[in-house]
């Protein structure tokens, strides 16, 4: 039996089990039943699968590791006495250790283990912890949550991390822990569970029960598919990846569908996007739920949770109705026997990876990790590392912590100071936790007495009367205080405040007394009103047994690192509050958290001081040690002051002498200084600025109305060349960079000056200049899927825009184009989201590489060699109705932030500092208008801290017809969120409307001020403010010269030619699949070229190149035609003839050895490409047909999308898409001609006719004349 023998496949072993399996067998395996009903003889009799142990179900009261392996191994016997032998998997809720186990360590809650941000430290925790699991239950389930916790009204907040994902990703660490380290080239996102000494784990709960409106528990969970899958899901990702061998479901509803009945979530997105192969449970009694009241119609609840993808069911007592329905499904054939085969193979994969069929019954061999004293230790560390100091001491005070161990007299107050249960909350010995010392650990306050000195004397008394206080003279006190323990409906809370005894305590100790408060809850509390009459507040959470870990901070043995994981709210009213909303006002923000140091040093000062008169005798001025704190500019002090440090084993004697004579030291402009703080200069410039100089920056006008005097007079932010638009005809880099510098002396003249940005549509190079390589479109660069290609060109393009003294451009478009009847299709790299998302690599090309640890959102631009980029247009146009450009895109938010939203992340994430909005709406609204869009969720779920820009006159077109009402669109657009306005031409319209609207109120300084804190952000980081000016300097890059990317050396052309080689498709390659016509001979007797597209370089660019909508012709910029490549190409004997459309007796006549037509659409941008029929331009068709039917030939189609073609196909002996291949027509002839191979996959769909449109990948009809991803190859030459 193949199944029973460990050496063969686990696949293969699992196929052989099921294929002996019957129906019954099969259901018992999809059974979890509770301890409290098992016996051998249920086990044996029902064929179940699995146990679990819920909160407080154990043996008996404070049983040992051998009472627990003693009933494990029962109920195993009667799995093993089955027929099939198949080994039971029992599980149990070991949250935070082994909590359910007496005696076992109890670490803190995952409140606590977030604040740590040491994922590598979950997972010691648990790698160095798993014996004392192992030992009590077998081989177990360990469950483990990862929500983030939105609301902390909810009271399962402290089972949650954080309300960041990061840091509940970063715990997933936790998993190798359990599970051990996956090895490498393990199959990806299949379980993972060493044998020895291992625990199977449980992701939990799947998936949004962290974000419950109100933070009710089971509640329904309201949320955008972006904000789920942005907020929730990425610590589910993250658990596959690591094996995580199985996860559980949520009791929670997300948009008013049930978890447990979620199919779309369960099958379709768990199982067959995220590939998760491990299995799928319940909770307990979590199908039950599925109805109101529960188990009201039980058949139902099997049908549906079954049916929605669930494997195991934790039913877990009415075990024999959950059998008897759920065979009666399936013998009814509601169920499909394919659904049960499929949680069937699920389980025993588990089963087979976890080695439970070779030892299924454990022993006492890991008895002894049982609450050792080396895991008690790890507790004791992770609760050092999990405290928070929100404040050490009062104004004048100096500091209370770290406390002195030496003191007369110390009082400990409060209901946490000497109580396990308090300490560690829910889930620990029974479901709900209780108060009382409930099992073996350490209070806080025996932690106490055990750390302070022999002489003091610590005095208990958990709720002191104000006279008592008075008349015992302690030298401080520590008050332990919090939430008795609860776990998940019955923490739920409206008001987060604390038992009326626990503030009367603060109130009778804090009034008397120096004191440190600490706080032992499961998430922040109400404590703002209290906050005066404290000295010191620490937040402990829920540390668990080891409170000995609390005492060695507050006494300095090691000192506080903690730093909040959660907002601390003021009142209850402002929640759900977290950080990046856009109304956020904590008590303490994410991420605060005072630091102490330990005491390994001993610092004595010795200040000398200089009589000060005119503040009347002696004045003491600390100064750092290193003389960075400068007295005020009126003073004039001498310091010397001597520092004699103690250290372990050598003693340093240090001198300092510092010396100020100030007389008067003029004001420090700290904008200007390029070593203060970013946010620094920021908030510095900020407030010198008048409204007028605000909204100014928000103005960016077009090169043709700007001058110095008028960047001068009305502060303008910002300049742009559109298309075509050029100091002097063809001009030079010398040219370009003159007119920017004379807009940039203007702006630096004004009172502030404040440098103004230039940006331009360098969208596939540096399009608007002569000479320029011109790169090929997105179309073409999307087939590559070659992100580091893109990288290189978008480090080419920024050396050519930067050798023009410009260093903005509006590029990428991240367009997903899903109609190619759209005008701007050639501006999107793919149909495919996931193909745009990797080419977003071109970001860091154009701005370099963000630096390690670098704060999501931050733009970053690097150096001189490099510009700002703009992610473009937000958000949606590539899917408007029919294709018409600047129409309606019709979607639901699941589509448009599974499609269109993507590329957007990625953009963010690689520092990109500017985004622009589309000229299209999303159901009816006008994204320029769209706040939820461009505020709520760009800004404030993206945290995109960039600009974000309109589009050419995008405010204008709110309204129709455009410009019918200037103030509702000034009004409407920056509202919405839009930083600044591409005016163009009228920006004294634009000033006044938008100085009157903040002068009414109708539009608040704080919208302006948000605005210019994020250009001056991007400004700031450009280094604008150090050299504002161009040179000269780079402009020999322009076209031709070395481009220094990636310490390689390219040509900008040749780095052209070689991305025209890899964006061709080869569509067809002879007419008999057996004799291809690819690559061509280059040594031929004569051949033709024909085609309107053969010799035109302007056809080959296409729009967006010199002028707006493209031109025709040879003469406009640099480059080389197709024809002029293929001239080269070919042997000095070859007879190249050129004809643009020949007829069929011209070309029999001249007996050509084959043909090569190439042929295409004309040069169009935005909504002039718009087109219904998408066919390539006459003659183009006609010469096809004359050329094709009278000799072999090539078709080589010069377009910005798919065009018509089918008609064409059985007559052409080759087919080849170009794309829009830019200036290198090079490219072209080298693949043609086999010096390099065909590589190039469609990007996009190939229809056959228009009336399939819109067609895309994975549609339900789908039947394309060639398919995405279609591509042939050929093999070089070389090769």
């Amino acid at each position: 039996m193949k199944y029973k023998d460990p050496k063969q496949p686990v696949e293969v072993r699992v196929r052989d089990l099921m294929s002996r399996m019957t129906l019954a067998e099969k259901i018992g395996q999809m059974t979890q039943i509770e301890r409290e009903v098992s016996s051998a003889d249920v086990i044996h009799k029902y064929l179940i699968g699995s146990i679990v142990s819920g909160g407080g179900s154990v043996p008996w009261p404070r049983a040992t590791a051998e009472d627990w392996i003693d009933m494990v191994n029962v109920f195993q016997k009667g799995a093993l006495s089955t027929r099939l032998g198949i080994p039971l998997i029992y599980g149990i809720d070991a949250i935070h250790g082994n909590n359910n186990a007496y005696k076992a360590t109890i670490f803190p809650h995952n409140v606590g283990l977030g604040v740590t941000r040491q994922g590598s430290g979950a997972a010691q925790e648990d790698r160095r912890c798993n014996g004392s699991r192992s030992q009590s239950n077998g081989d177990s389930l360990h469950l483990r949550a990862l929500y983030s916790c939105e609301d902390p009204r909810w009271g399962r907040c402290y089972e949650s991390y954080s309300e960041d994902h990061e840091i509940v990703q970063m715990m997933t660490e936790i998993i190798p822990g359990l599970q051990g380290e996956v090895p490498q080239n393990y199959p990806n996102n299949f379980p993972f569970v060493l044998p020895r000494g291992k625990v199977a784990g449980c992701s939990k709960h799947f998936v949004g029960d962290g974000g419950t409106a109100y933070g009710i528990n089971e509640n329904d969970t309201v949320i955008e598919w972006n904000e789920l899958e942005d907020i929730h899901m990425p610590a589910y990702l993250d658990s596959i990846r690591k094996g995580v061998a199985t996860i559980m479901i949520s009791y929670s509803s997300l948009n008013g569908i049930r978890m447990h009945a979620n199919y779309d979530l369960i099958t379709g997105y768990l199982k067959n996007t995220l590939k998760f192969e491990g299995f799928v449970i319940s909770d307990m009694r979590g199908i039950d739920r599925l109805t109101d009241p529960p188990h009201s119609n039980y058949t139902y609840s099997v049908q549906t949770s079954i049916l929605a993808g669930l494997d195991m069911i934790m039913v877990p007592t009415a075990y024999e109705e959950f059998i008897t329905d759920l065979t009666l499904l399936v013998n009814a054939n509601v169920i499909p026997m394919s659904r049960i085969n499929d949680a069937v193979r699920r389980i025993l994969r588990v089963k087979f990876i976890m080695g439970l069929f070779e030892n299924p019954l454990a022993d006492l061999s890991f008895a002894h990790y049982l609450g050792s004293q080396e895991h008690r230790e790890l507790a004791r560390e992770a609760v050092r590392k999990s405290l928070v100091l929100l404040k050490n001491g009062k104004d004048g005070d100096g500091p209370l912590v770290p406390l002195p161990t030496r003191s007369e007299r110390i009082l400990v107050a409060g209901s946490h100071a000497d109580d396990i249960g308090n300490q560690c909350g829910g889930w620990t010995i029974d479901w709900e936790g209780h108060s009382g010392n409930i099992t073996v650990g350490t209070t806080i306050l025996t932690a106490v007495r055990n750390s302070v000195n022999p002489e003091t004397k610590v005095v208990y008394n958990e709720n002191p009367e104000a006279e008592y206080l008075k008349s015992n003279n302690f030298s401080y006190a520590i008050v332990v205080i919090g939430e008795p323990p609860y776990v998940e409906s019955s923490g739920d809370s409206t008001t987060l405040t604390l038992d009326k005894s626990a503030y009367a305590t603060i109130t009778n100790v804090c009034g008397v007394v120096r004191c440190v408060v600490v706080l032992v809850t499961g998430r922040p509390v109400v404590i703002e009103p209290y906050i005066g009459e404290i000295d010191a507040l620490v937040a402990a959470w829920l540390p668990g047994t080891e409170g000995q870990g609390v005492a060695d901070v507050l006494f300095g043995e090691y000192g506080f690192t903690g730093r909040l994981a959660r907002t601390w709210f003021r009142t209850a009213d402002q929640l759900p509050m977290n950080v990046g909303d856009a109304i956020y006002d904590p008590l303490f923000p994410f991420g605060y958290g005072l630091m102490t140091s330990e005491p390994s040093v001993t610092i004595n000062l010795i200040l000398v001081c200089v009589p000060n008169p005119p503040f009347g005798g002696i004045r003491l001025i600390l100064l750092d040690w290193a003389c960075g704190l400068r007295p005020k500019a009126s003073q004039r002090v001498a310091i010397a002051f001597f520092i004699v440090t103690w250290m372990s084993k050598m003693r340093v004697f240090l001198v300092f002498l510092c010396l100020w004579a100030v007389v008067a030291e003029a004001e420090i402009l700290k904008y200007k200084d390029p070593k203060q703080p970013l946010n620094a200069r920021i908030k510095d410039l900020m407030r010198r600025m008048t409204l007028e100089e605000k909204i100014g920056q928000m103005t960016q006008i077009e090169s043709k109305v700007a001058s110095p005097d008028v960047m001068k007079n009305y502060f303008i932010g910002s300049v742009l060349s559109g298309p075509g638009s050029v100091p002097v005809a063809k001009a030079s880099a010398s040219d370009w960079v003159n007119m920017v510098n004379g807009f940039q002396k203007g702006a630096v003249s004004t009172r502030l000056g404040i440098p103004m940005i230039h940006g331009i549509d360098a969208v596939h190079g540096h399009s608007n200049v002569y000479k320029a390589t011109i790169f090929p479109h997105n179309v073409g660069l999307g087939v590559t899927r070659d992100p580091q290609l893109i990288k290189r060109i978008g480090a080419a393009t920024a050396l050519e825009v930067r050798a023009t003294g410009i260093r903005y451009t509006f590029a990428p478009c991240i367009a997903v184009c899903r109609d190619p009847r759209w005008g701007r299709c050639f501006e999107s790299y793919s149909e495919d989201h996931k193909i745009v998302q990797s080419m977003t690599e071109i970001i860091p090309g154009l701005q370099g590489d963000l630096p390690a640890n670098s704060r999501k959102g931050i733009p970053f631009v690097a150096g001189k060699t490099k510009i700002a980029a703009c992610a473009k247009h937000f958000v949606g146009d590539g899917g408007t109705t029919r294709g018409i450009d600047e129409n309606n895109t019709v979607i639901d938010s699941k589509g448009l932030f599974g499609i269109h939203m993507p590329a957007y992340y990625d953009s963010i994430r690689r520092g990109v500092a500017t985004v622009m909005i589309s000229y299209s709406s999303w159901n009816g609204i006008k994204m320029h208008t769209n706040k939820f869009l461009i505020t709520g969720f760009l800004k404030n779920r993206l945290k995109f801290r960039g600009f974000v820009i309109s589009d050419w006159e995008g405010i204008d077109r709110i309204t129709s017809p455009p410009h019918a009402n200037y103030t509702y669109s000034v009004q409407a657009g920056v509202l919405a969120g839009i930083d600044m306005v591409m005016v163009p031409k009228n920006y004294t319209e634009f000033i006044n409307t938008l100085t009157l609207l903040v002068k009414s109120n109708v539009i608040p300084m704080s919208r302006i001020d948000d605005a210019v804190r994020r250009i001056l952000r991007v400004k700031f980081v450009m280094g604008l403010f150090e050299d504002p000016l161009a040179d000269l300097s780079l402009a020999k890059h322009l076209g031709s010269q070395a481009c220094l990317s990636l310490s390689f050396l390219f040509e900008h052309r040749e780095l052209a030619r070689e991305a025209v080689r890899k964006s061709l498709v080869l569509l067809k390659n002879g007419k008999d699949p057996k004799k291809p016509f690819l690559p061509l001979l280059k040594k031929s007797r004569k051949i033709l070229v024909a085609g309107t597209h053969a010799d035109n370089l302007g056809f080959q660019c296409g729009g967006w190149t010199i002028e707006w909508q493209g031109f025709r012709g040879n003469n406009i910029t640099a480059g080389t035609t197709i024809l002029a490549a293929i001239k080269k190409a070919v042997d000095p004997s070859t007879q190249v003839v050129f004809s643009e459309n020949p007829g069929s007796s011209f070309v029999k006549g001249e007996e050509f050895s084959h043909a090569i037509v190439v042929v295409g659409e004309l040069p169009y941008a935005d909504k002039a490409g718009d087109s219904t029929n998408l066919t390539i331009a006459e003659p183009g068709p006609s010469t096809i047909r004359s050329v094709c039917g009278s000799t072999k030939c090539v078709v080589v189609v010069v377009s910005g999308r798919p065009v018509v073609m089918e008609p064409y196909v059985r007559r052409i002996d080759a087919l080849v898409a170009a794309w829009l291949p830019g200036t290198e027509g090079e490219g072209v002839a080298d693949v043609l001609f086999g010096d390099y191979g065909f590589s190039g996959k469609l990007a996009r769909s190939w229809f056959k006719s228009v009336d399939q449109l819109p067609m895309n990948v994975g549609d339900e009809h789908y039947d394309p004349l060639f398919a995405f991803g279609f591509g042939l190859t050929t093999q070089s030459r070389h090769v």
